[in-house]
């Protein structure tokens, strides 16, 4: 029995371990279809109303033995504040509990944390000053970057002439020196988490060589297109690109400028399609365009027109190079993998019927042969 009990208090402290590292992981939850968007979108609110519930519990913990003081020592107005701040976040804390709003946002009630410091300094409870500097690196970690800026002033105004009142004036600039430092440090921490959090998404969804999107966010993009035709009719077409002899060139050339090539394909590529469309490396000479709010009478030219700029450039100085496309639209396609095939299809027709040129996927056009088989012809 006392195995077993022990065994229970372990699953339980670990399931909750695992429930607080949740809550405060951040984006861990990845999107693997399109249609998950709302279940990705309930998880990530809950994950947020569960990361501020623990924050306020964090509060109401540090709240109880001081108003248990005030009460102590009978100081009414910092005991009789501490307790409605309490009762507050408990109400709070009870609302997240049921997966409701709290009816105080973060800024708030961090506000009316720093205005109860002030009042016990106010009456002179000193020690409770100290309290604004986990409130200070609170700021940056809650709030946006203005709402930080804009309580961390705030407090500064209001807590320099208590300071300064409370203390002789080098203790005083000691103190505001170090809760300005205290908010600095903190929300420099707050930028640099974010910026390798911003680094390794990116490294996540791109290509290394040539910096375009790769393989797993085109795929992640084509079904949110699939879900959006589905829903709302919007159309979109992909553009199925693959540089024609591109081994002629790594085994005339070398490998390096093969990799050259592809770069400054991607330059080429990107200069000529809109910002809203995306561009993602699918293989190692092909790549994909998704082309957003384009049918396929407008895809098309869009398709001619890359083909043209690329057998007009001169993407390596060694020698000249073209490529073929192959289009299709959303409206064909039951599904990512159908999408893709219909139009390596149509780029199988644009290499047998000689390269460098544009071919269109329909949807009663799917091509019987293998094309693992094909690929050594083609390509």
């Amino acid at each position: 029995m006392g195995s077993h009990l022990t065994i229970t208090s372990e699953s339980g402290w670990s399931r909750l371990k695992r429930h607080f590292s949740e809550s405060f992981s951040g984006e861990l939850v990845y999107r693997r279809r399109a249609h998950d968007m709302e279940r990705v979108d309930e998880q990530r609110v809950k994950r947020q109303r569960n990361a501020y519930r623990y924050i306020l519990l964090l509060l109401a913990v540090i709240l109880v033995p001081i108003d248990a003081h005030n009460l102590y020592l009978g100081e009414l107005v910092p005991a009789v504040g501490g307790l409605l701040l309490l009762g507050i976040l408990m109400i709070n804390i009870l609302l997240l509990s049921m997966n409701r709003e709290a009816f105080l946002t973060p800024p708030l009630v961090l506000l009316l944390s720093i205005s109860l410091v002030m009042l016990s300094v106010y009456y002179g409870q000193n020690y409770n000053l100290y309290l604004l500097y986990p409130l200070l690196v609170a700021l940056p970690i809650l709030l946006k970057t203005r709402w930080a800026v804009l309580l961390g002033v705030l407090s500064g105004l209001v807590a320099a002439p208590l300071v300064f009142t409370q203390y002789d004036h080098t203790t005083a600039m000691v103190i505001g020196a170090s809760m300005g430092l205290t908010w600095l440090v903190s929300a420099w921490l707050v930028y640099a988490v974010t910026e390798q959090s911003r680094h390794l998404k990116d490294m996540a969804i791109t290509d290394p060589l040539t910096g375009a999107y790769n393989r797993r966010y085109l795929e992640l993009q084509l079904e949110q297109v699939l879900e959006t035709w589905t829903r709302y009719q919007r159309p979109a077409s992909v553009l199925l690109i693959d540089i024609d002899h591109f081994k002629r060139i790594n085994d005339k050339f070398g490998h390096g400028v093969g990799d050259t090539a592809i770069k400054n394909l991607v330059e080429v590529i990107s200069r000529n399609i809109r910002n809203v469309d995306t561009l993602c490396r699918y293989g190692g000479e092909e790549f994909v365009v998704l082309l957003a709010e384009t049918p396929l009478s407008k895809a098309r030219p869009v398709a001619e027109k890359l083909r043209a700029a690329v057998e007009n450039t001169r993407v390596v100085p060694e020698v000249g190079m073209t490529i073929s496309v192959g289009v299709c639209d959303v409206s064909v396609a039951d599904g990512v993998d159908h999408w893709l095939n219909l139009a390596d299809a149509a780029l199988y027709l644009a290499k047998r019927n000689g390269r460098n040129r544009v071919e269109l996927a329909e949807s009663a056009i799917e091509l019987a042969v293998p094309l693992d088989k094909t690929i050594p012809d083609w390509r």
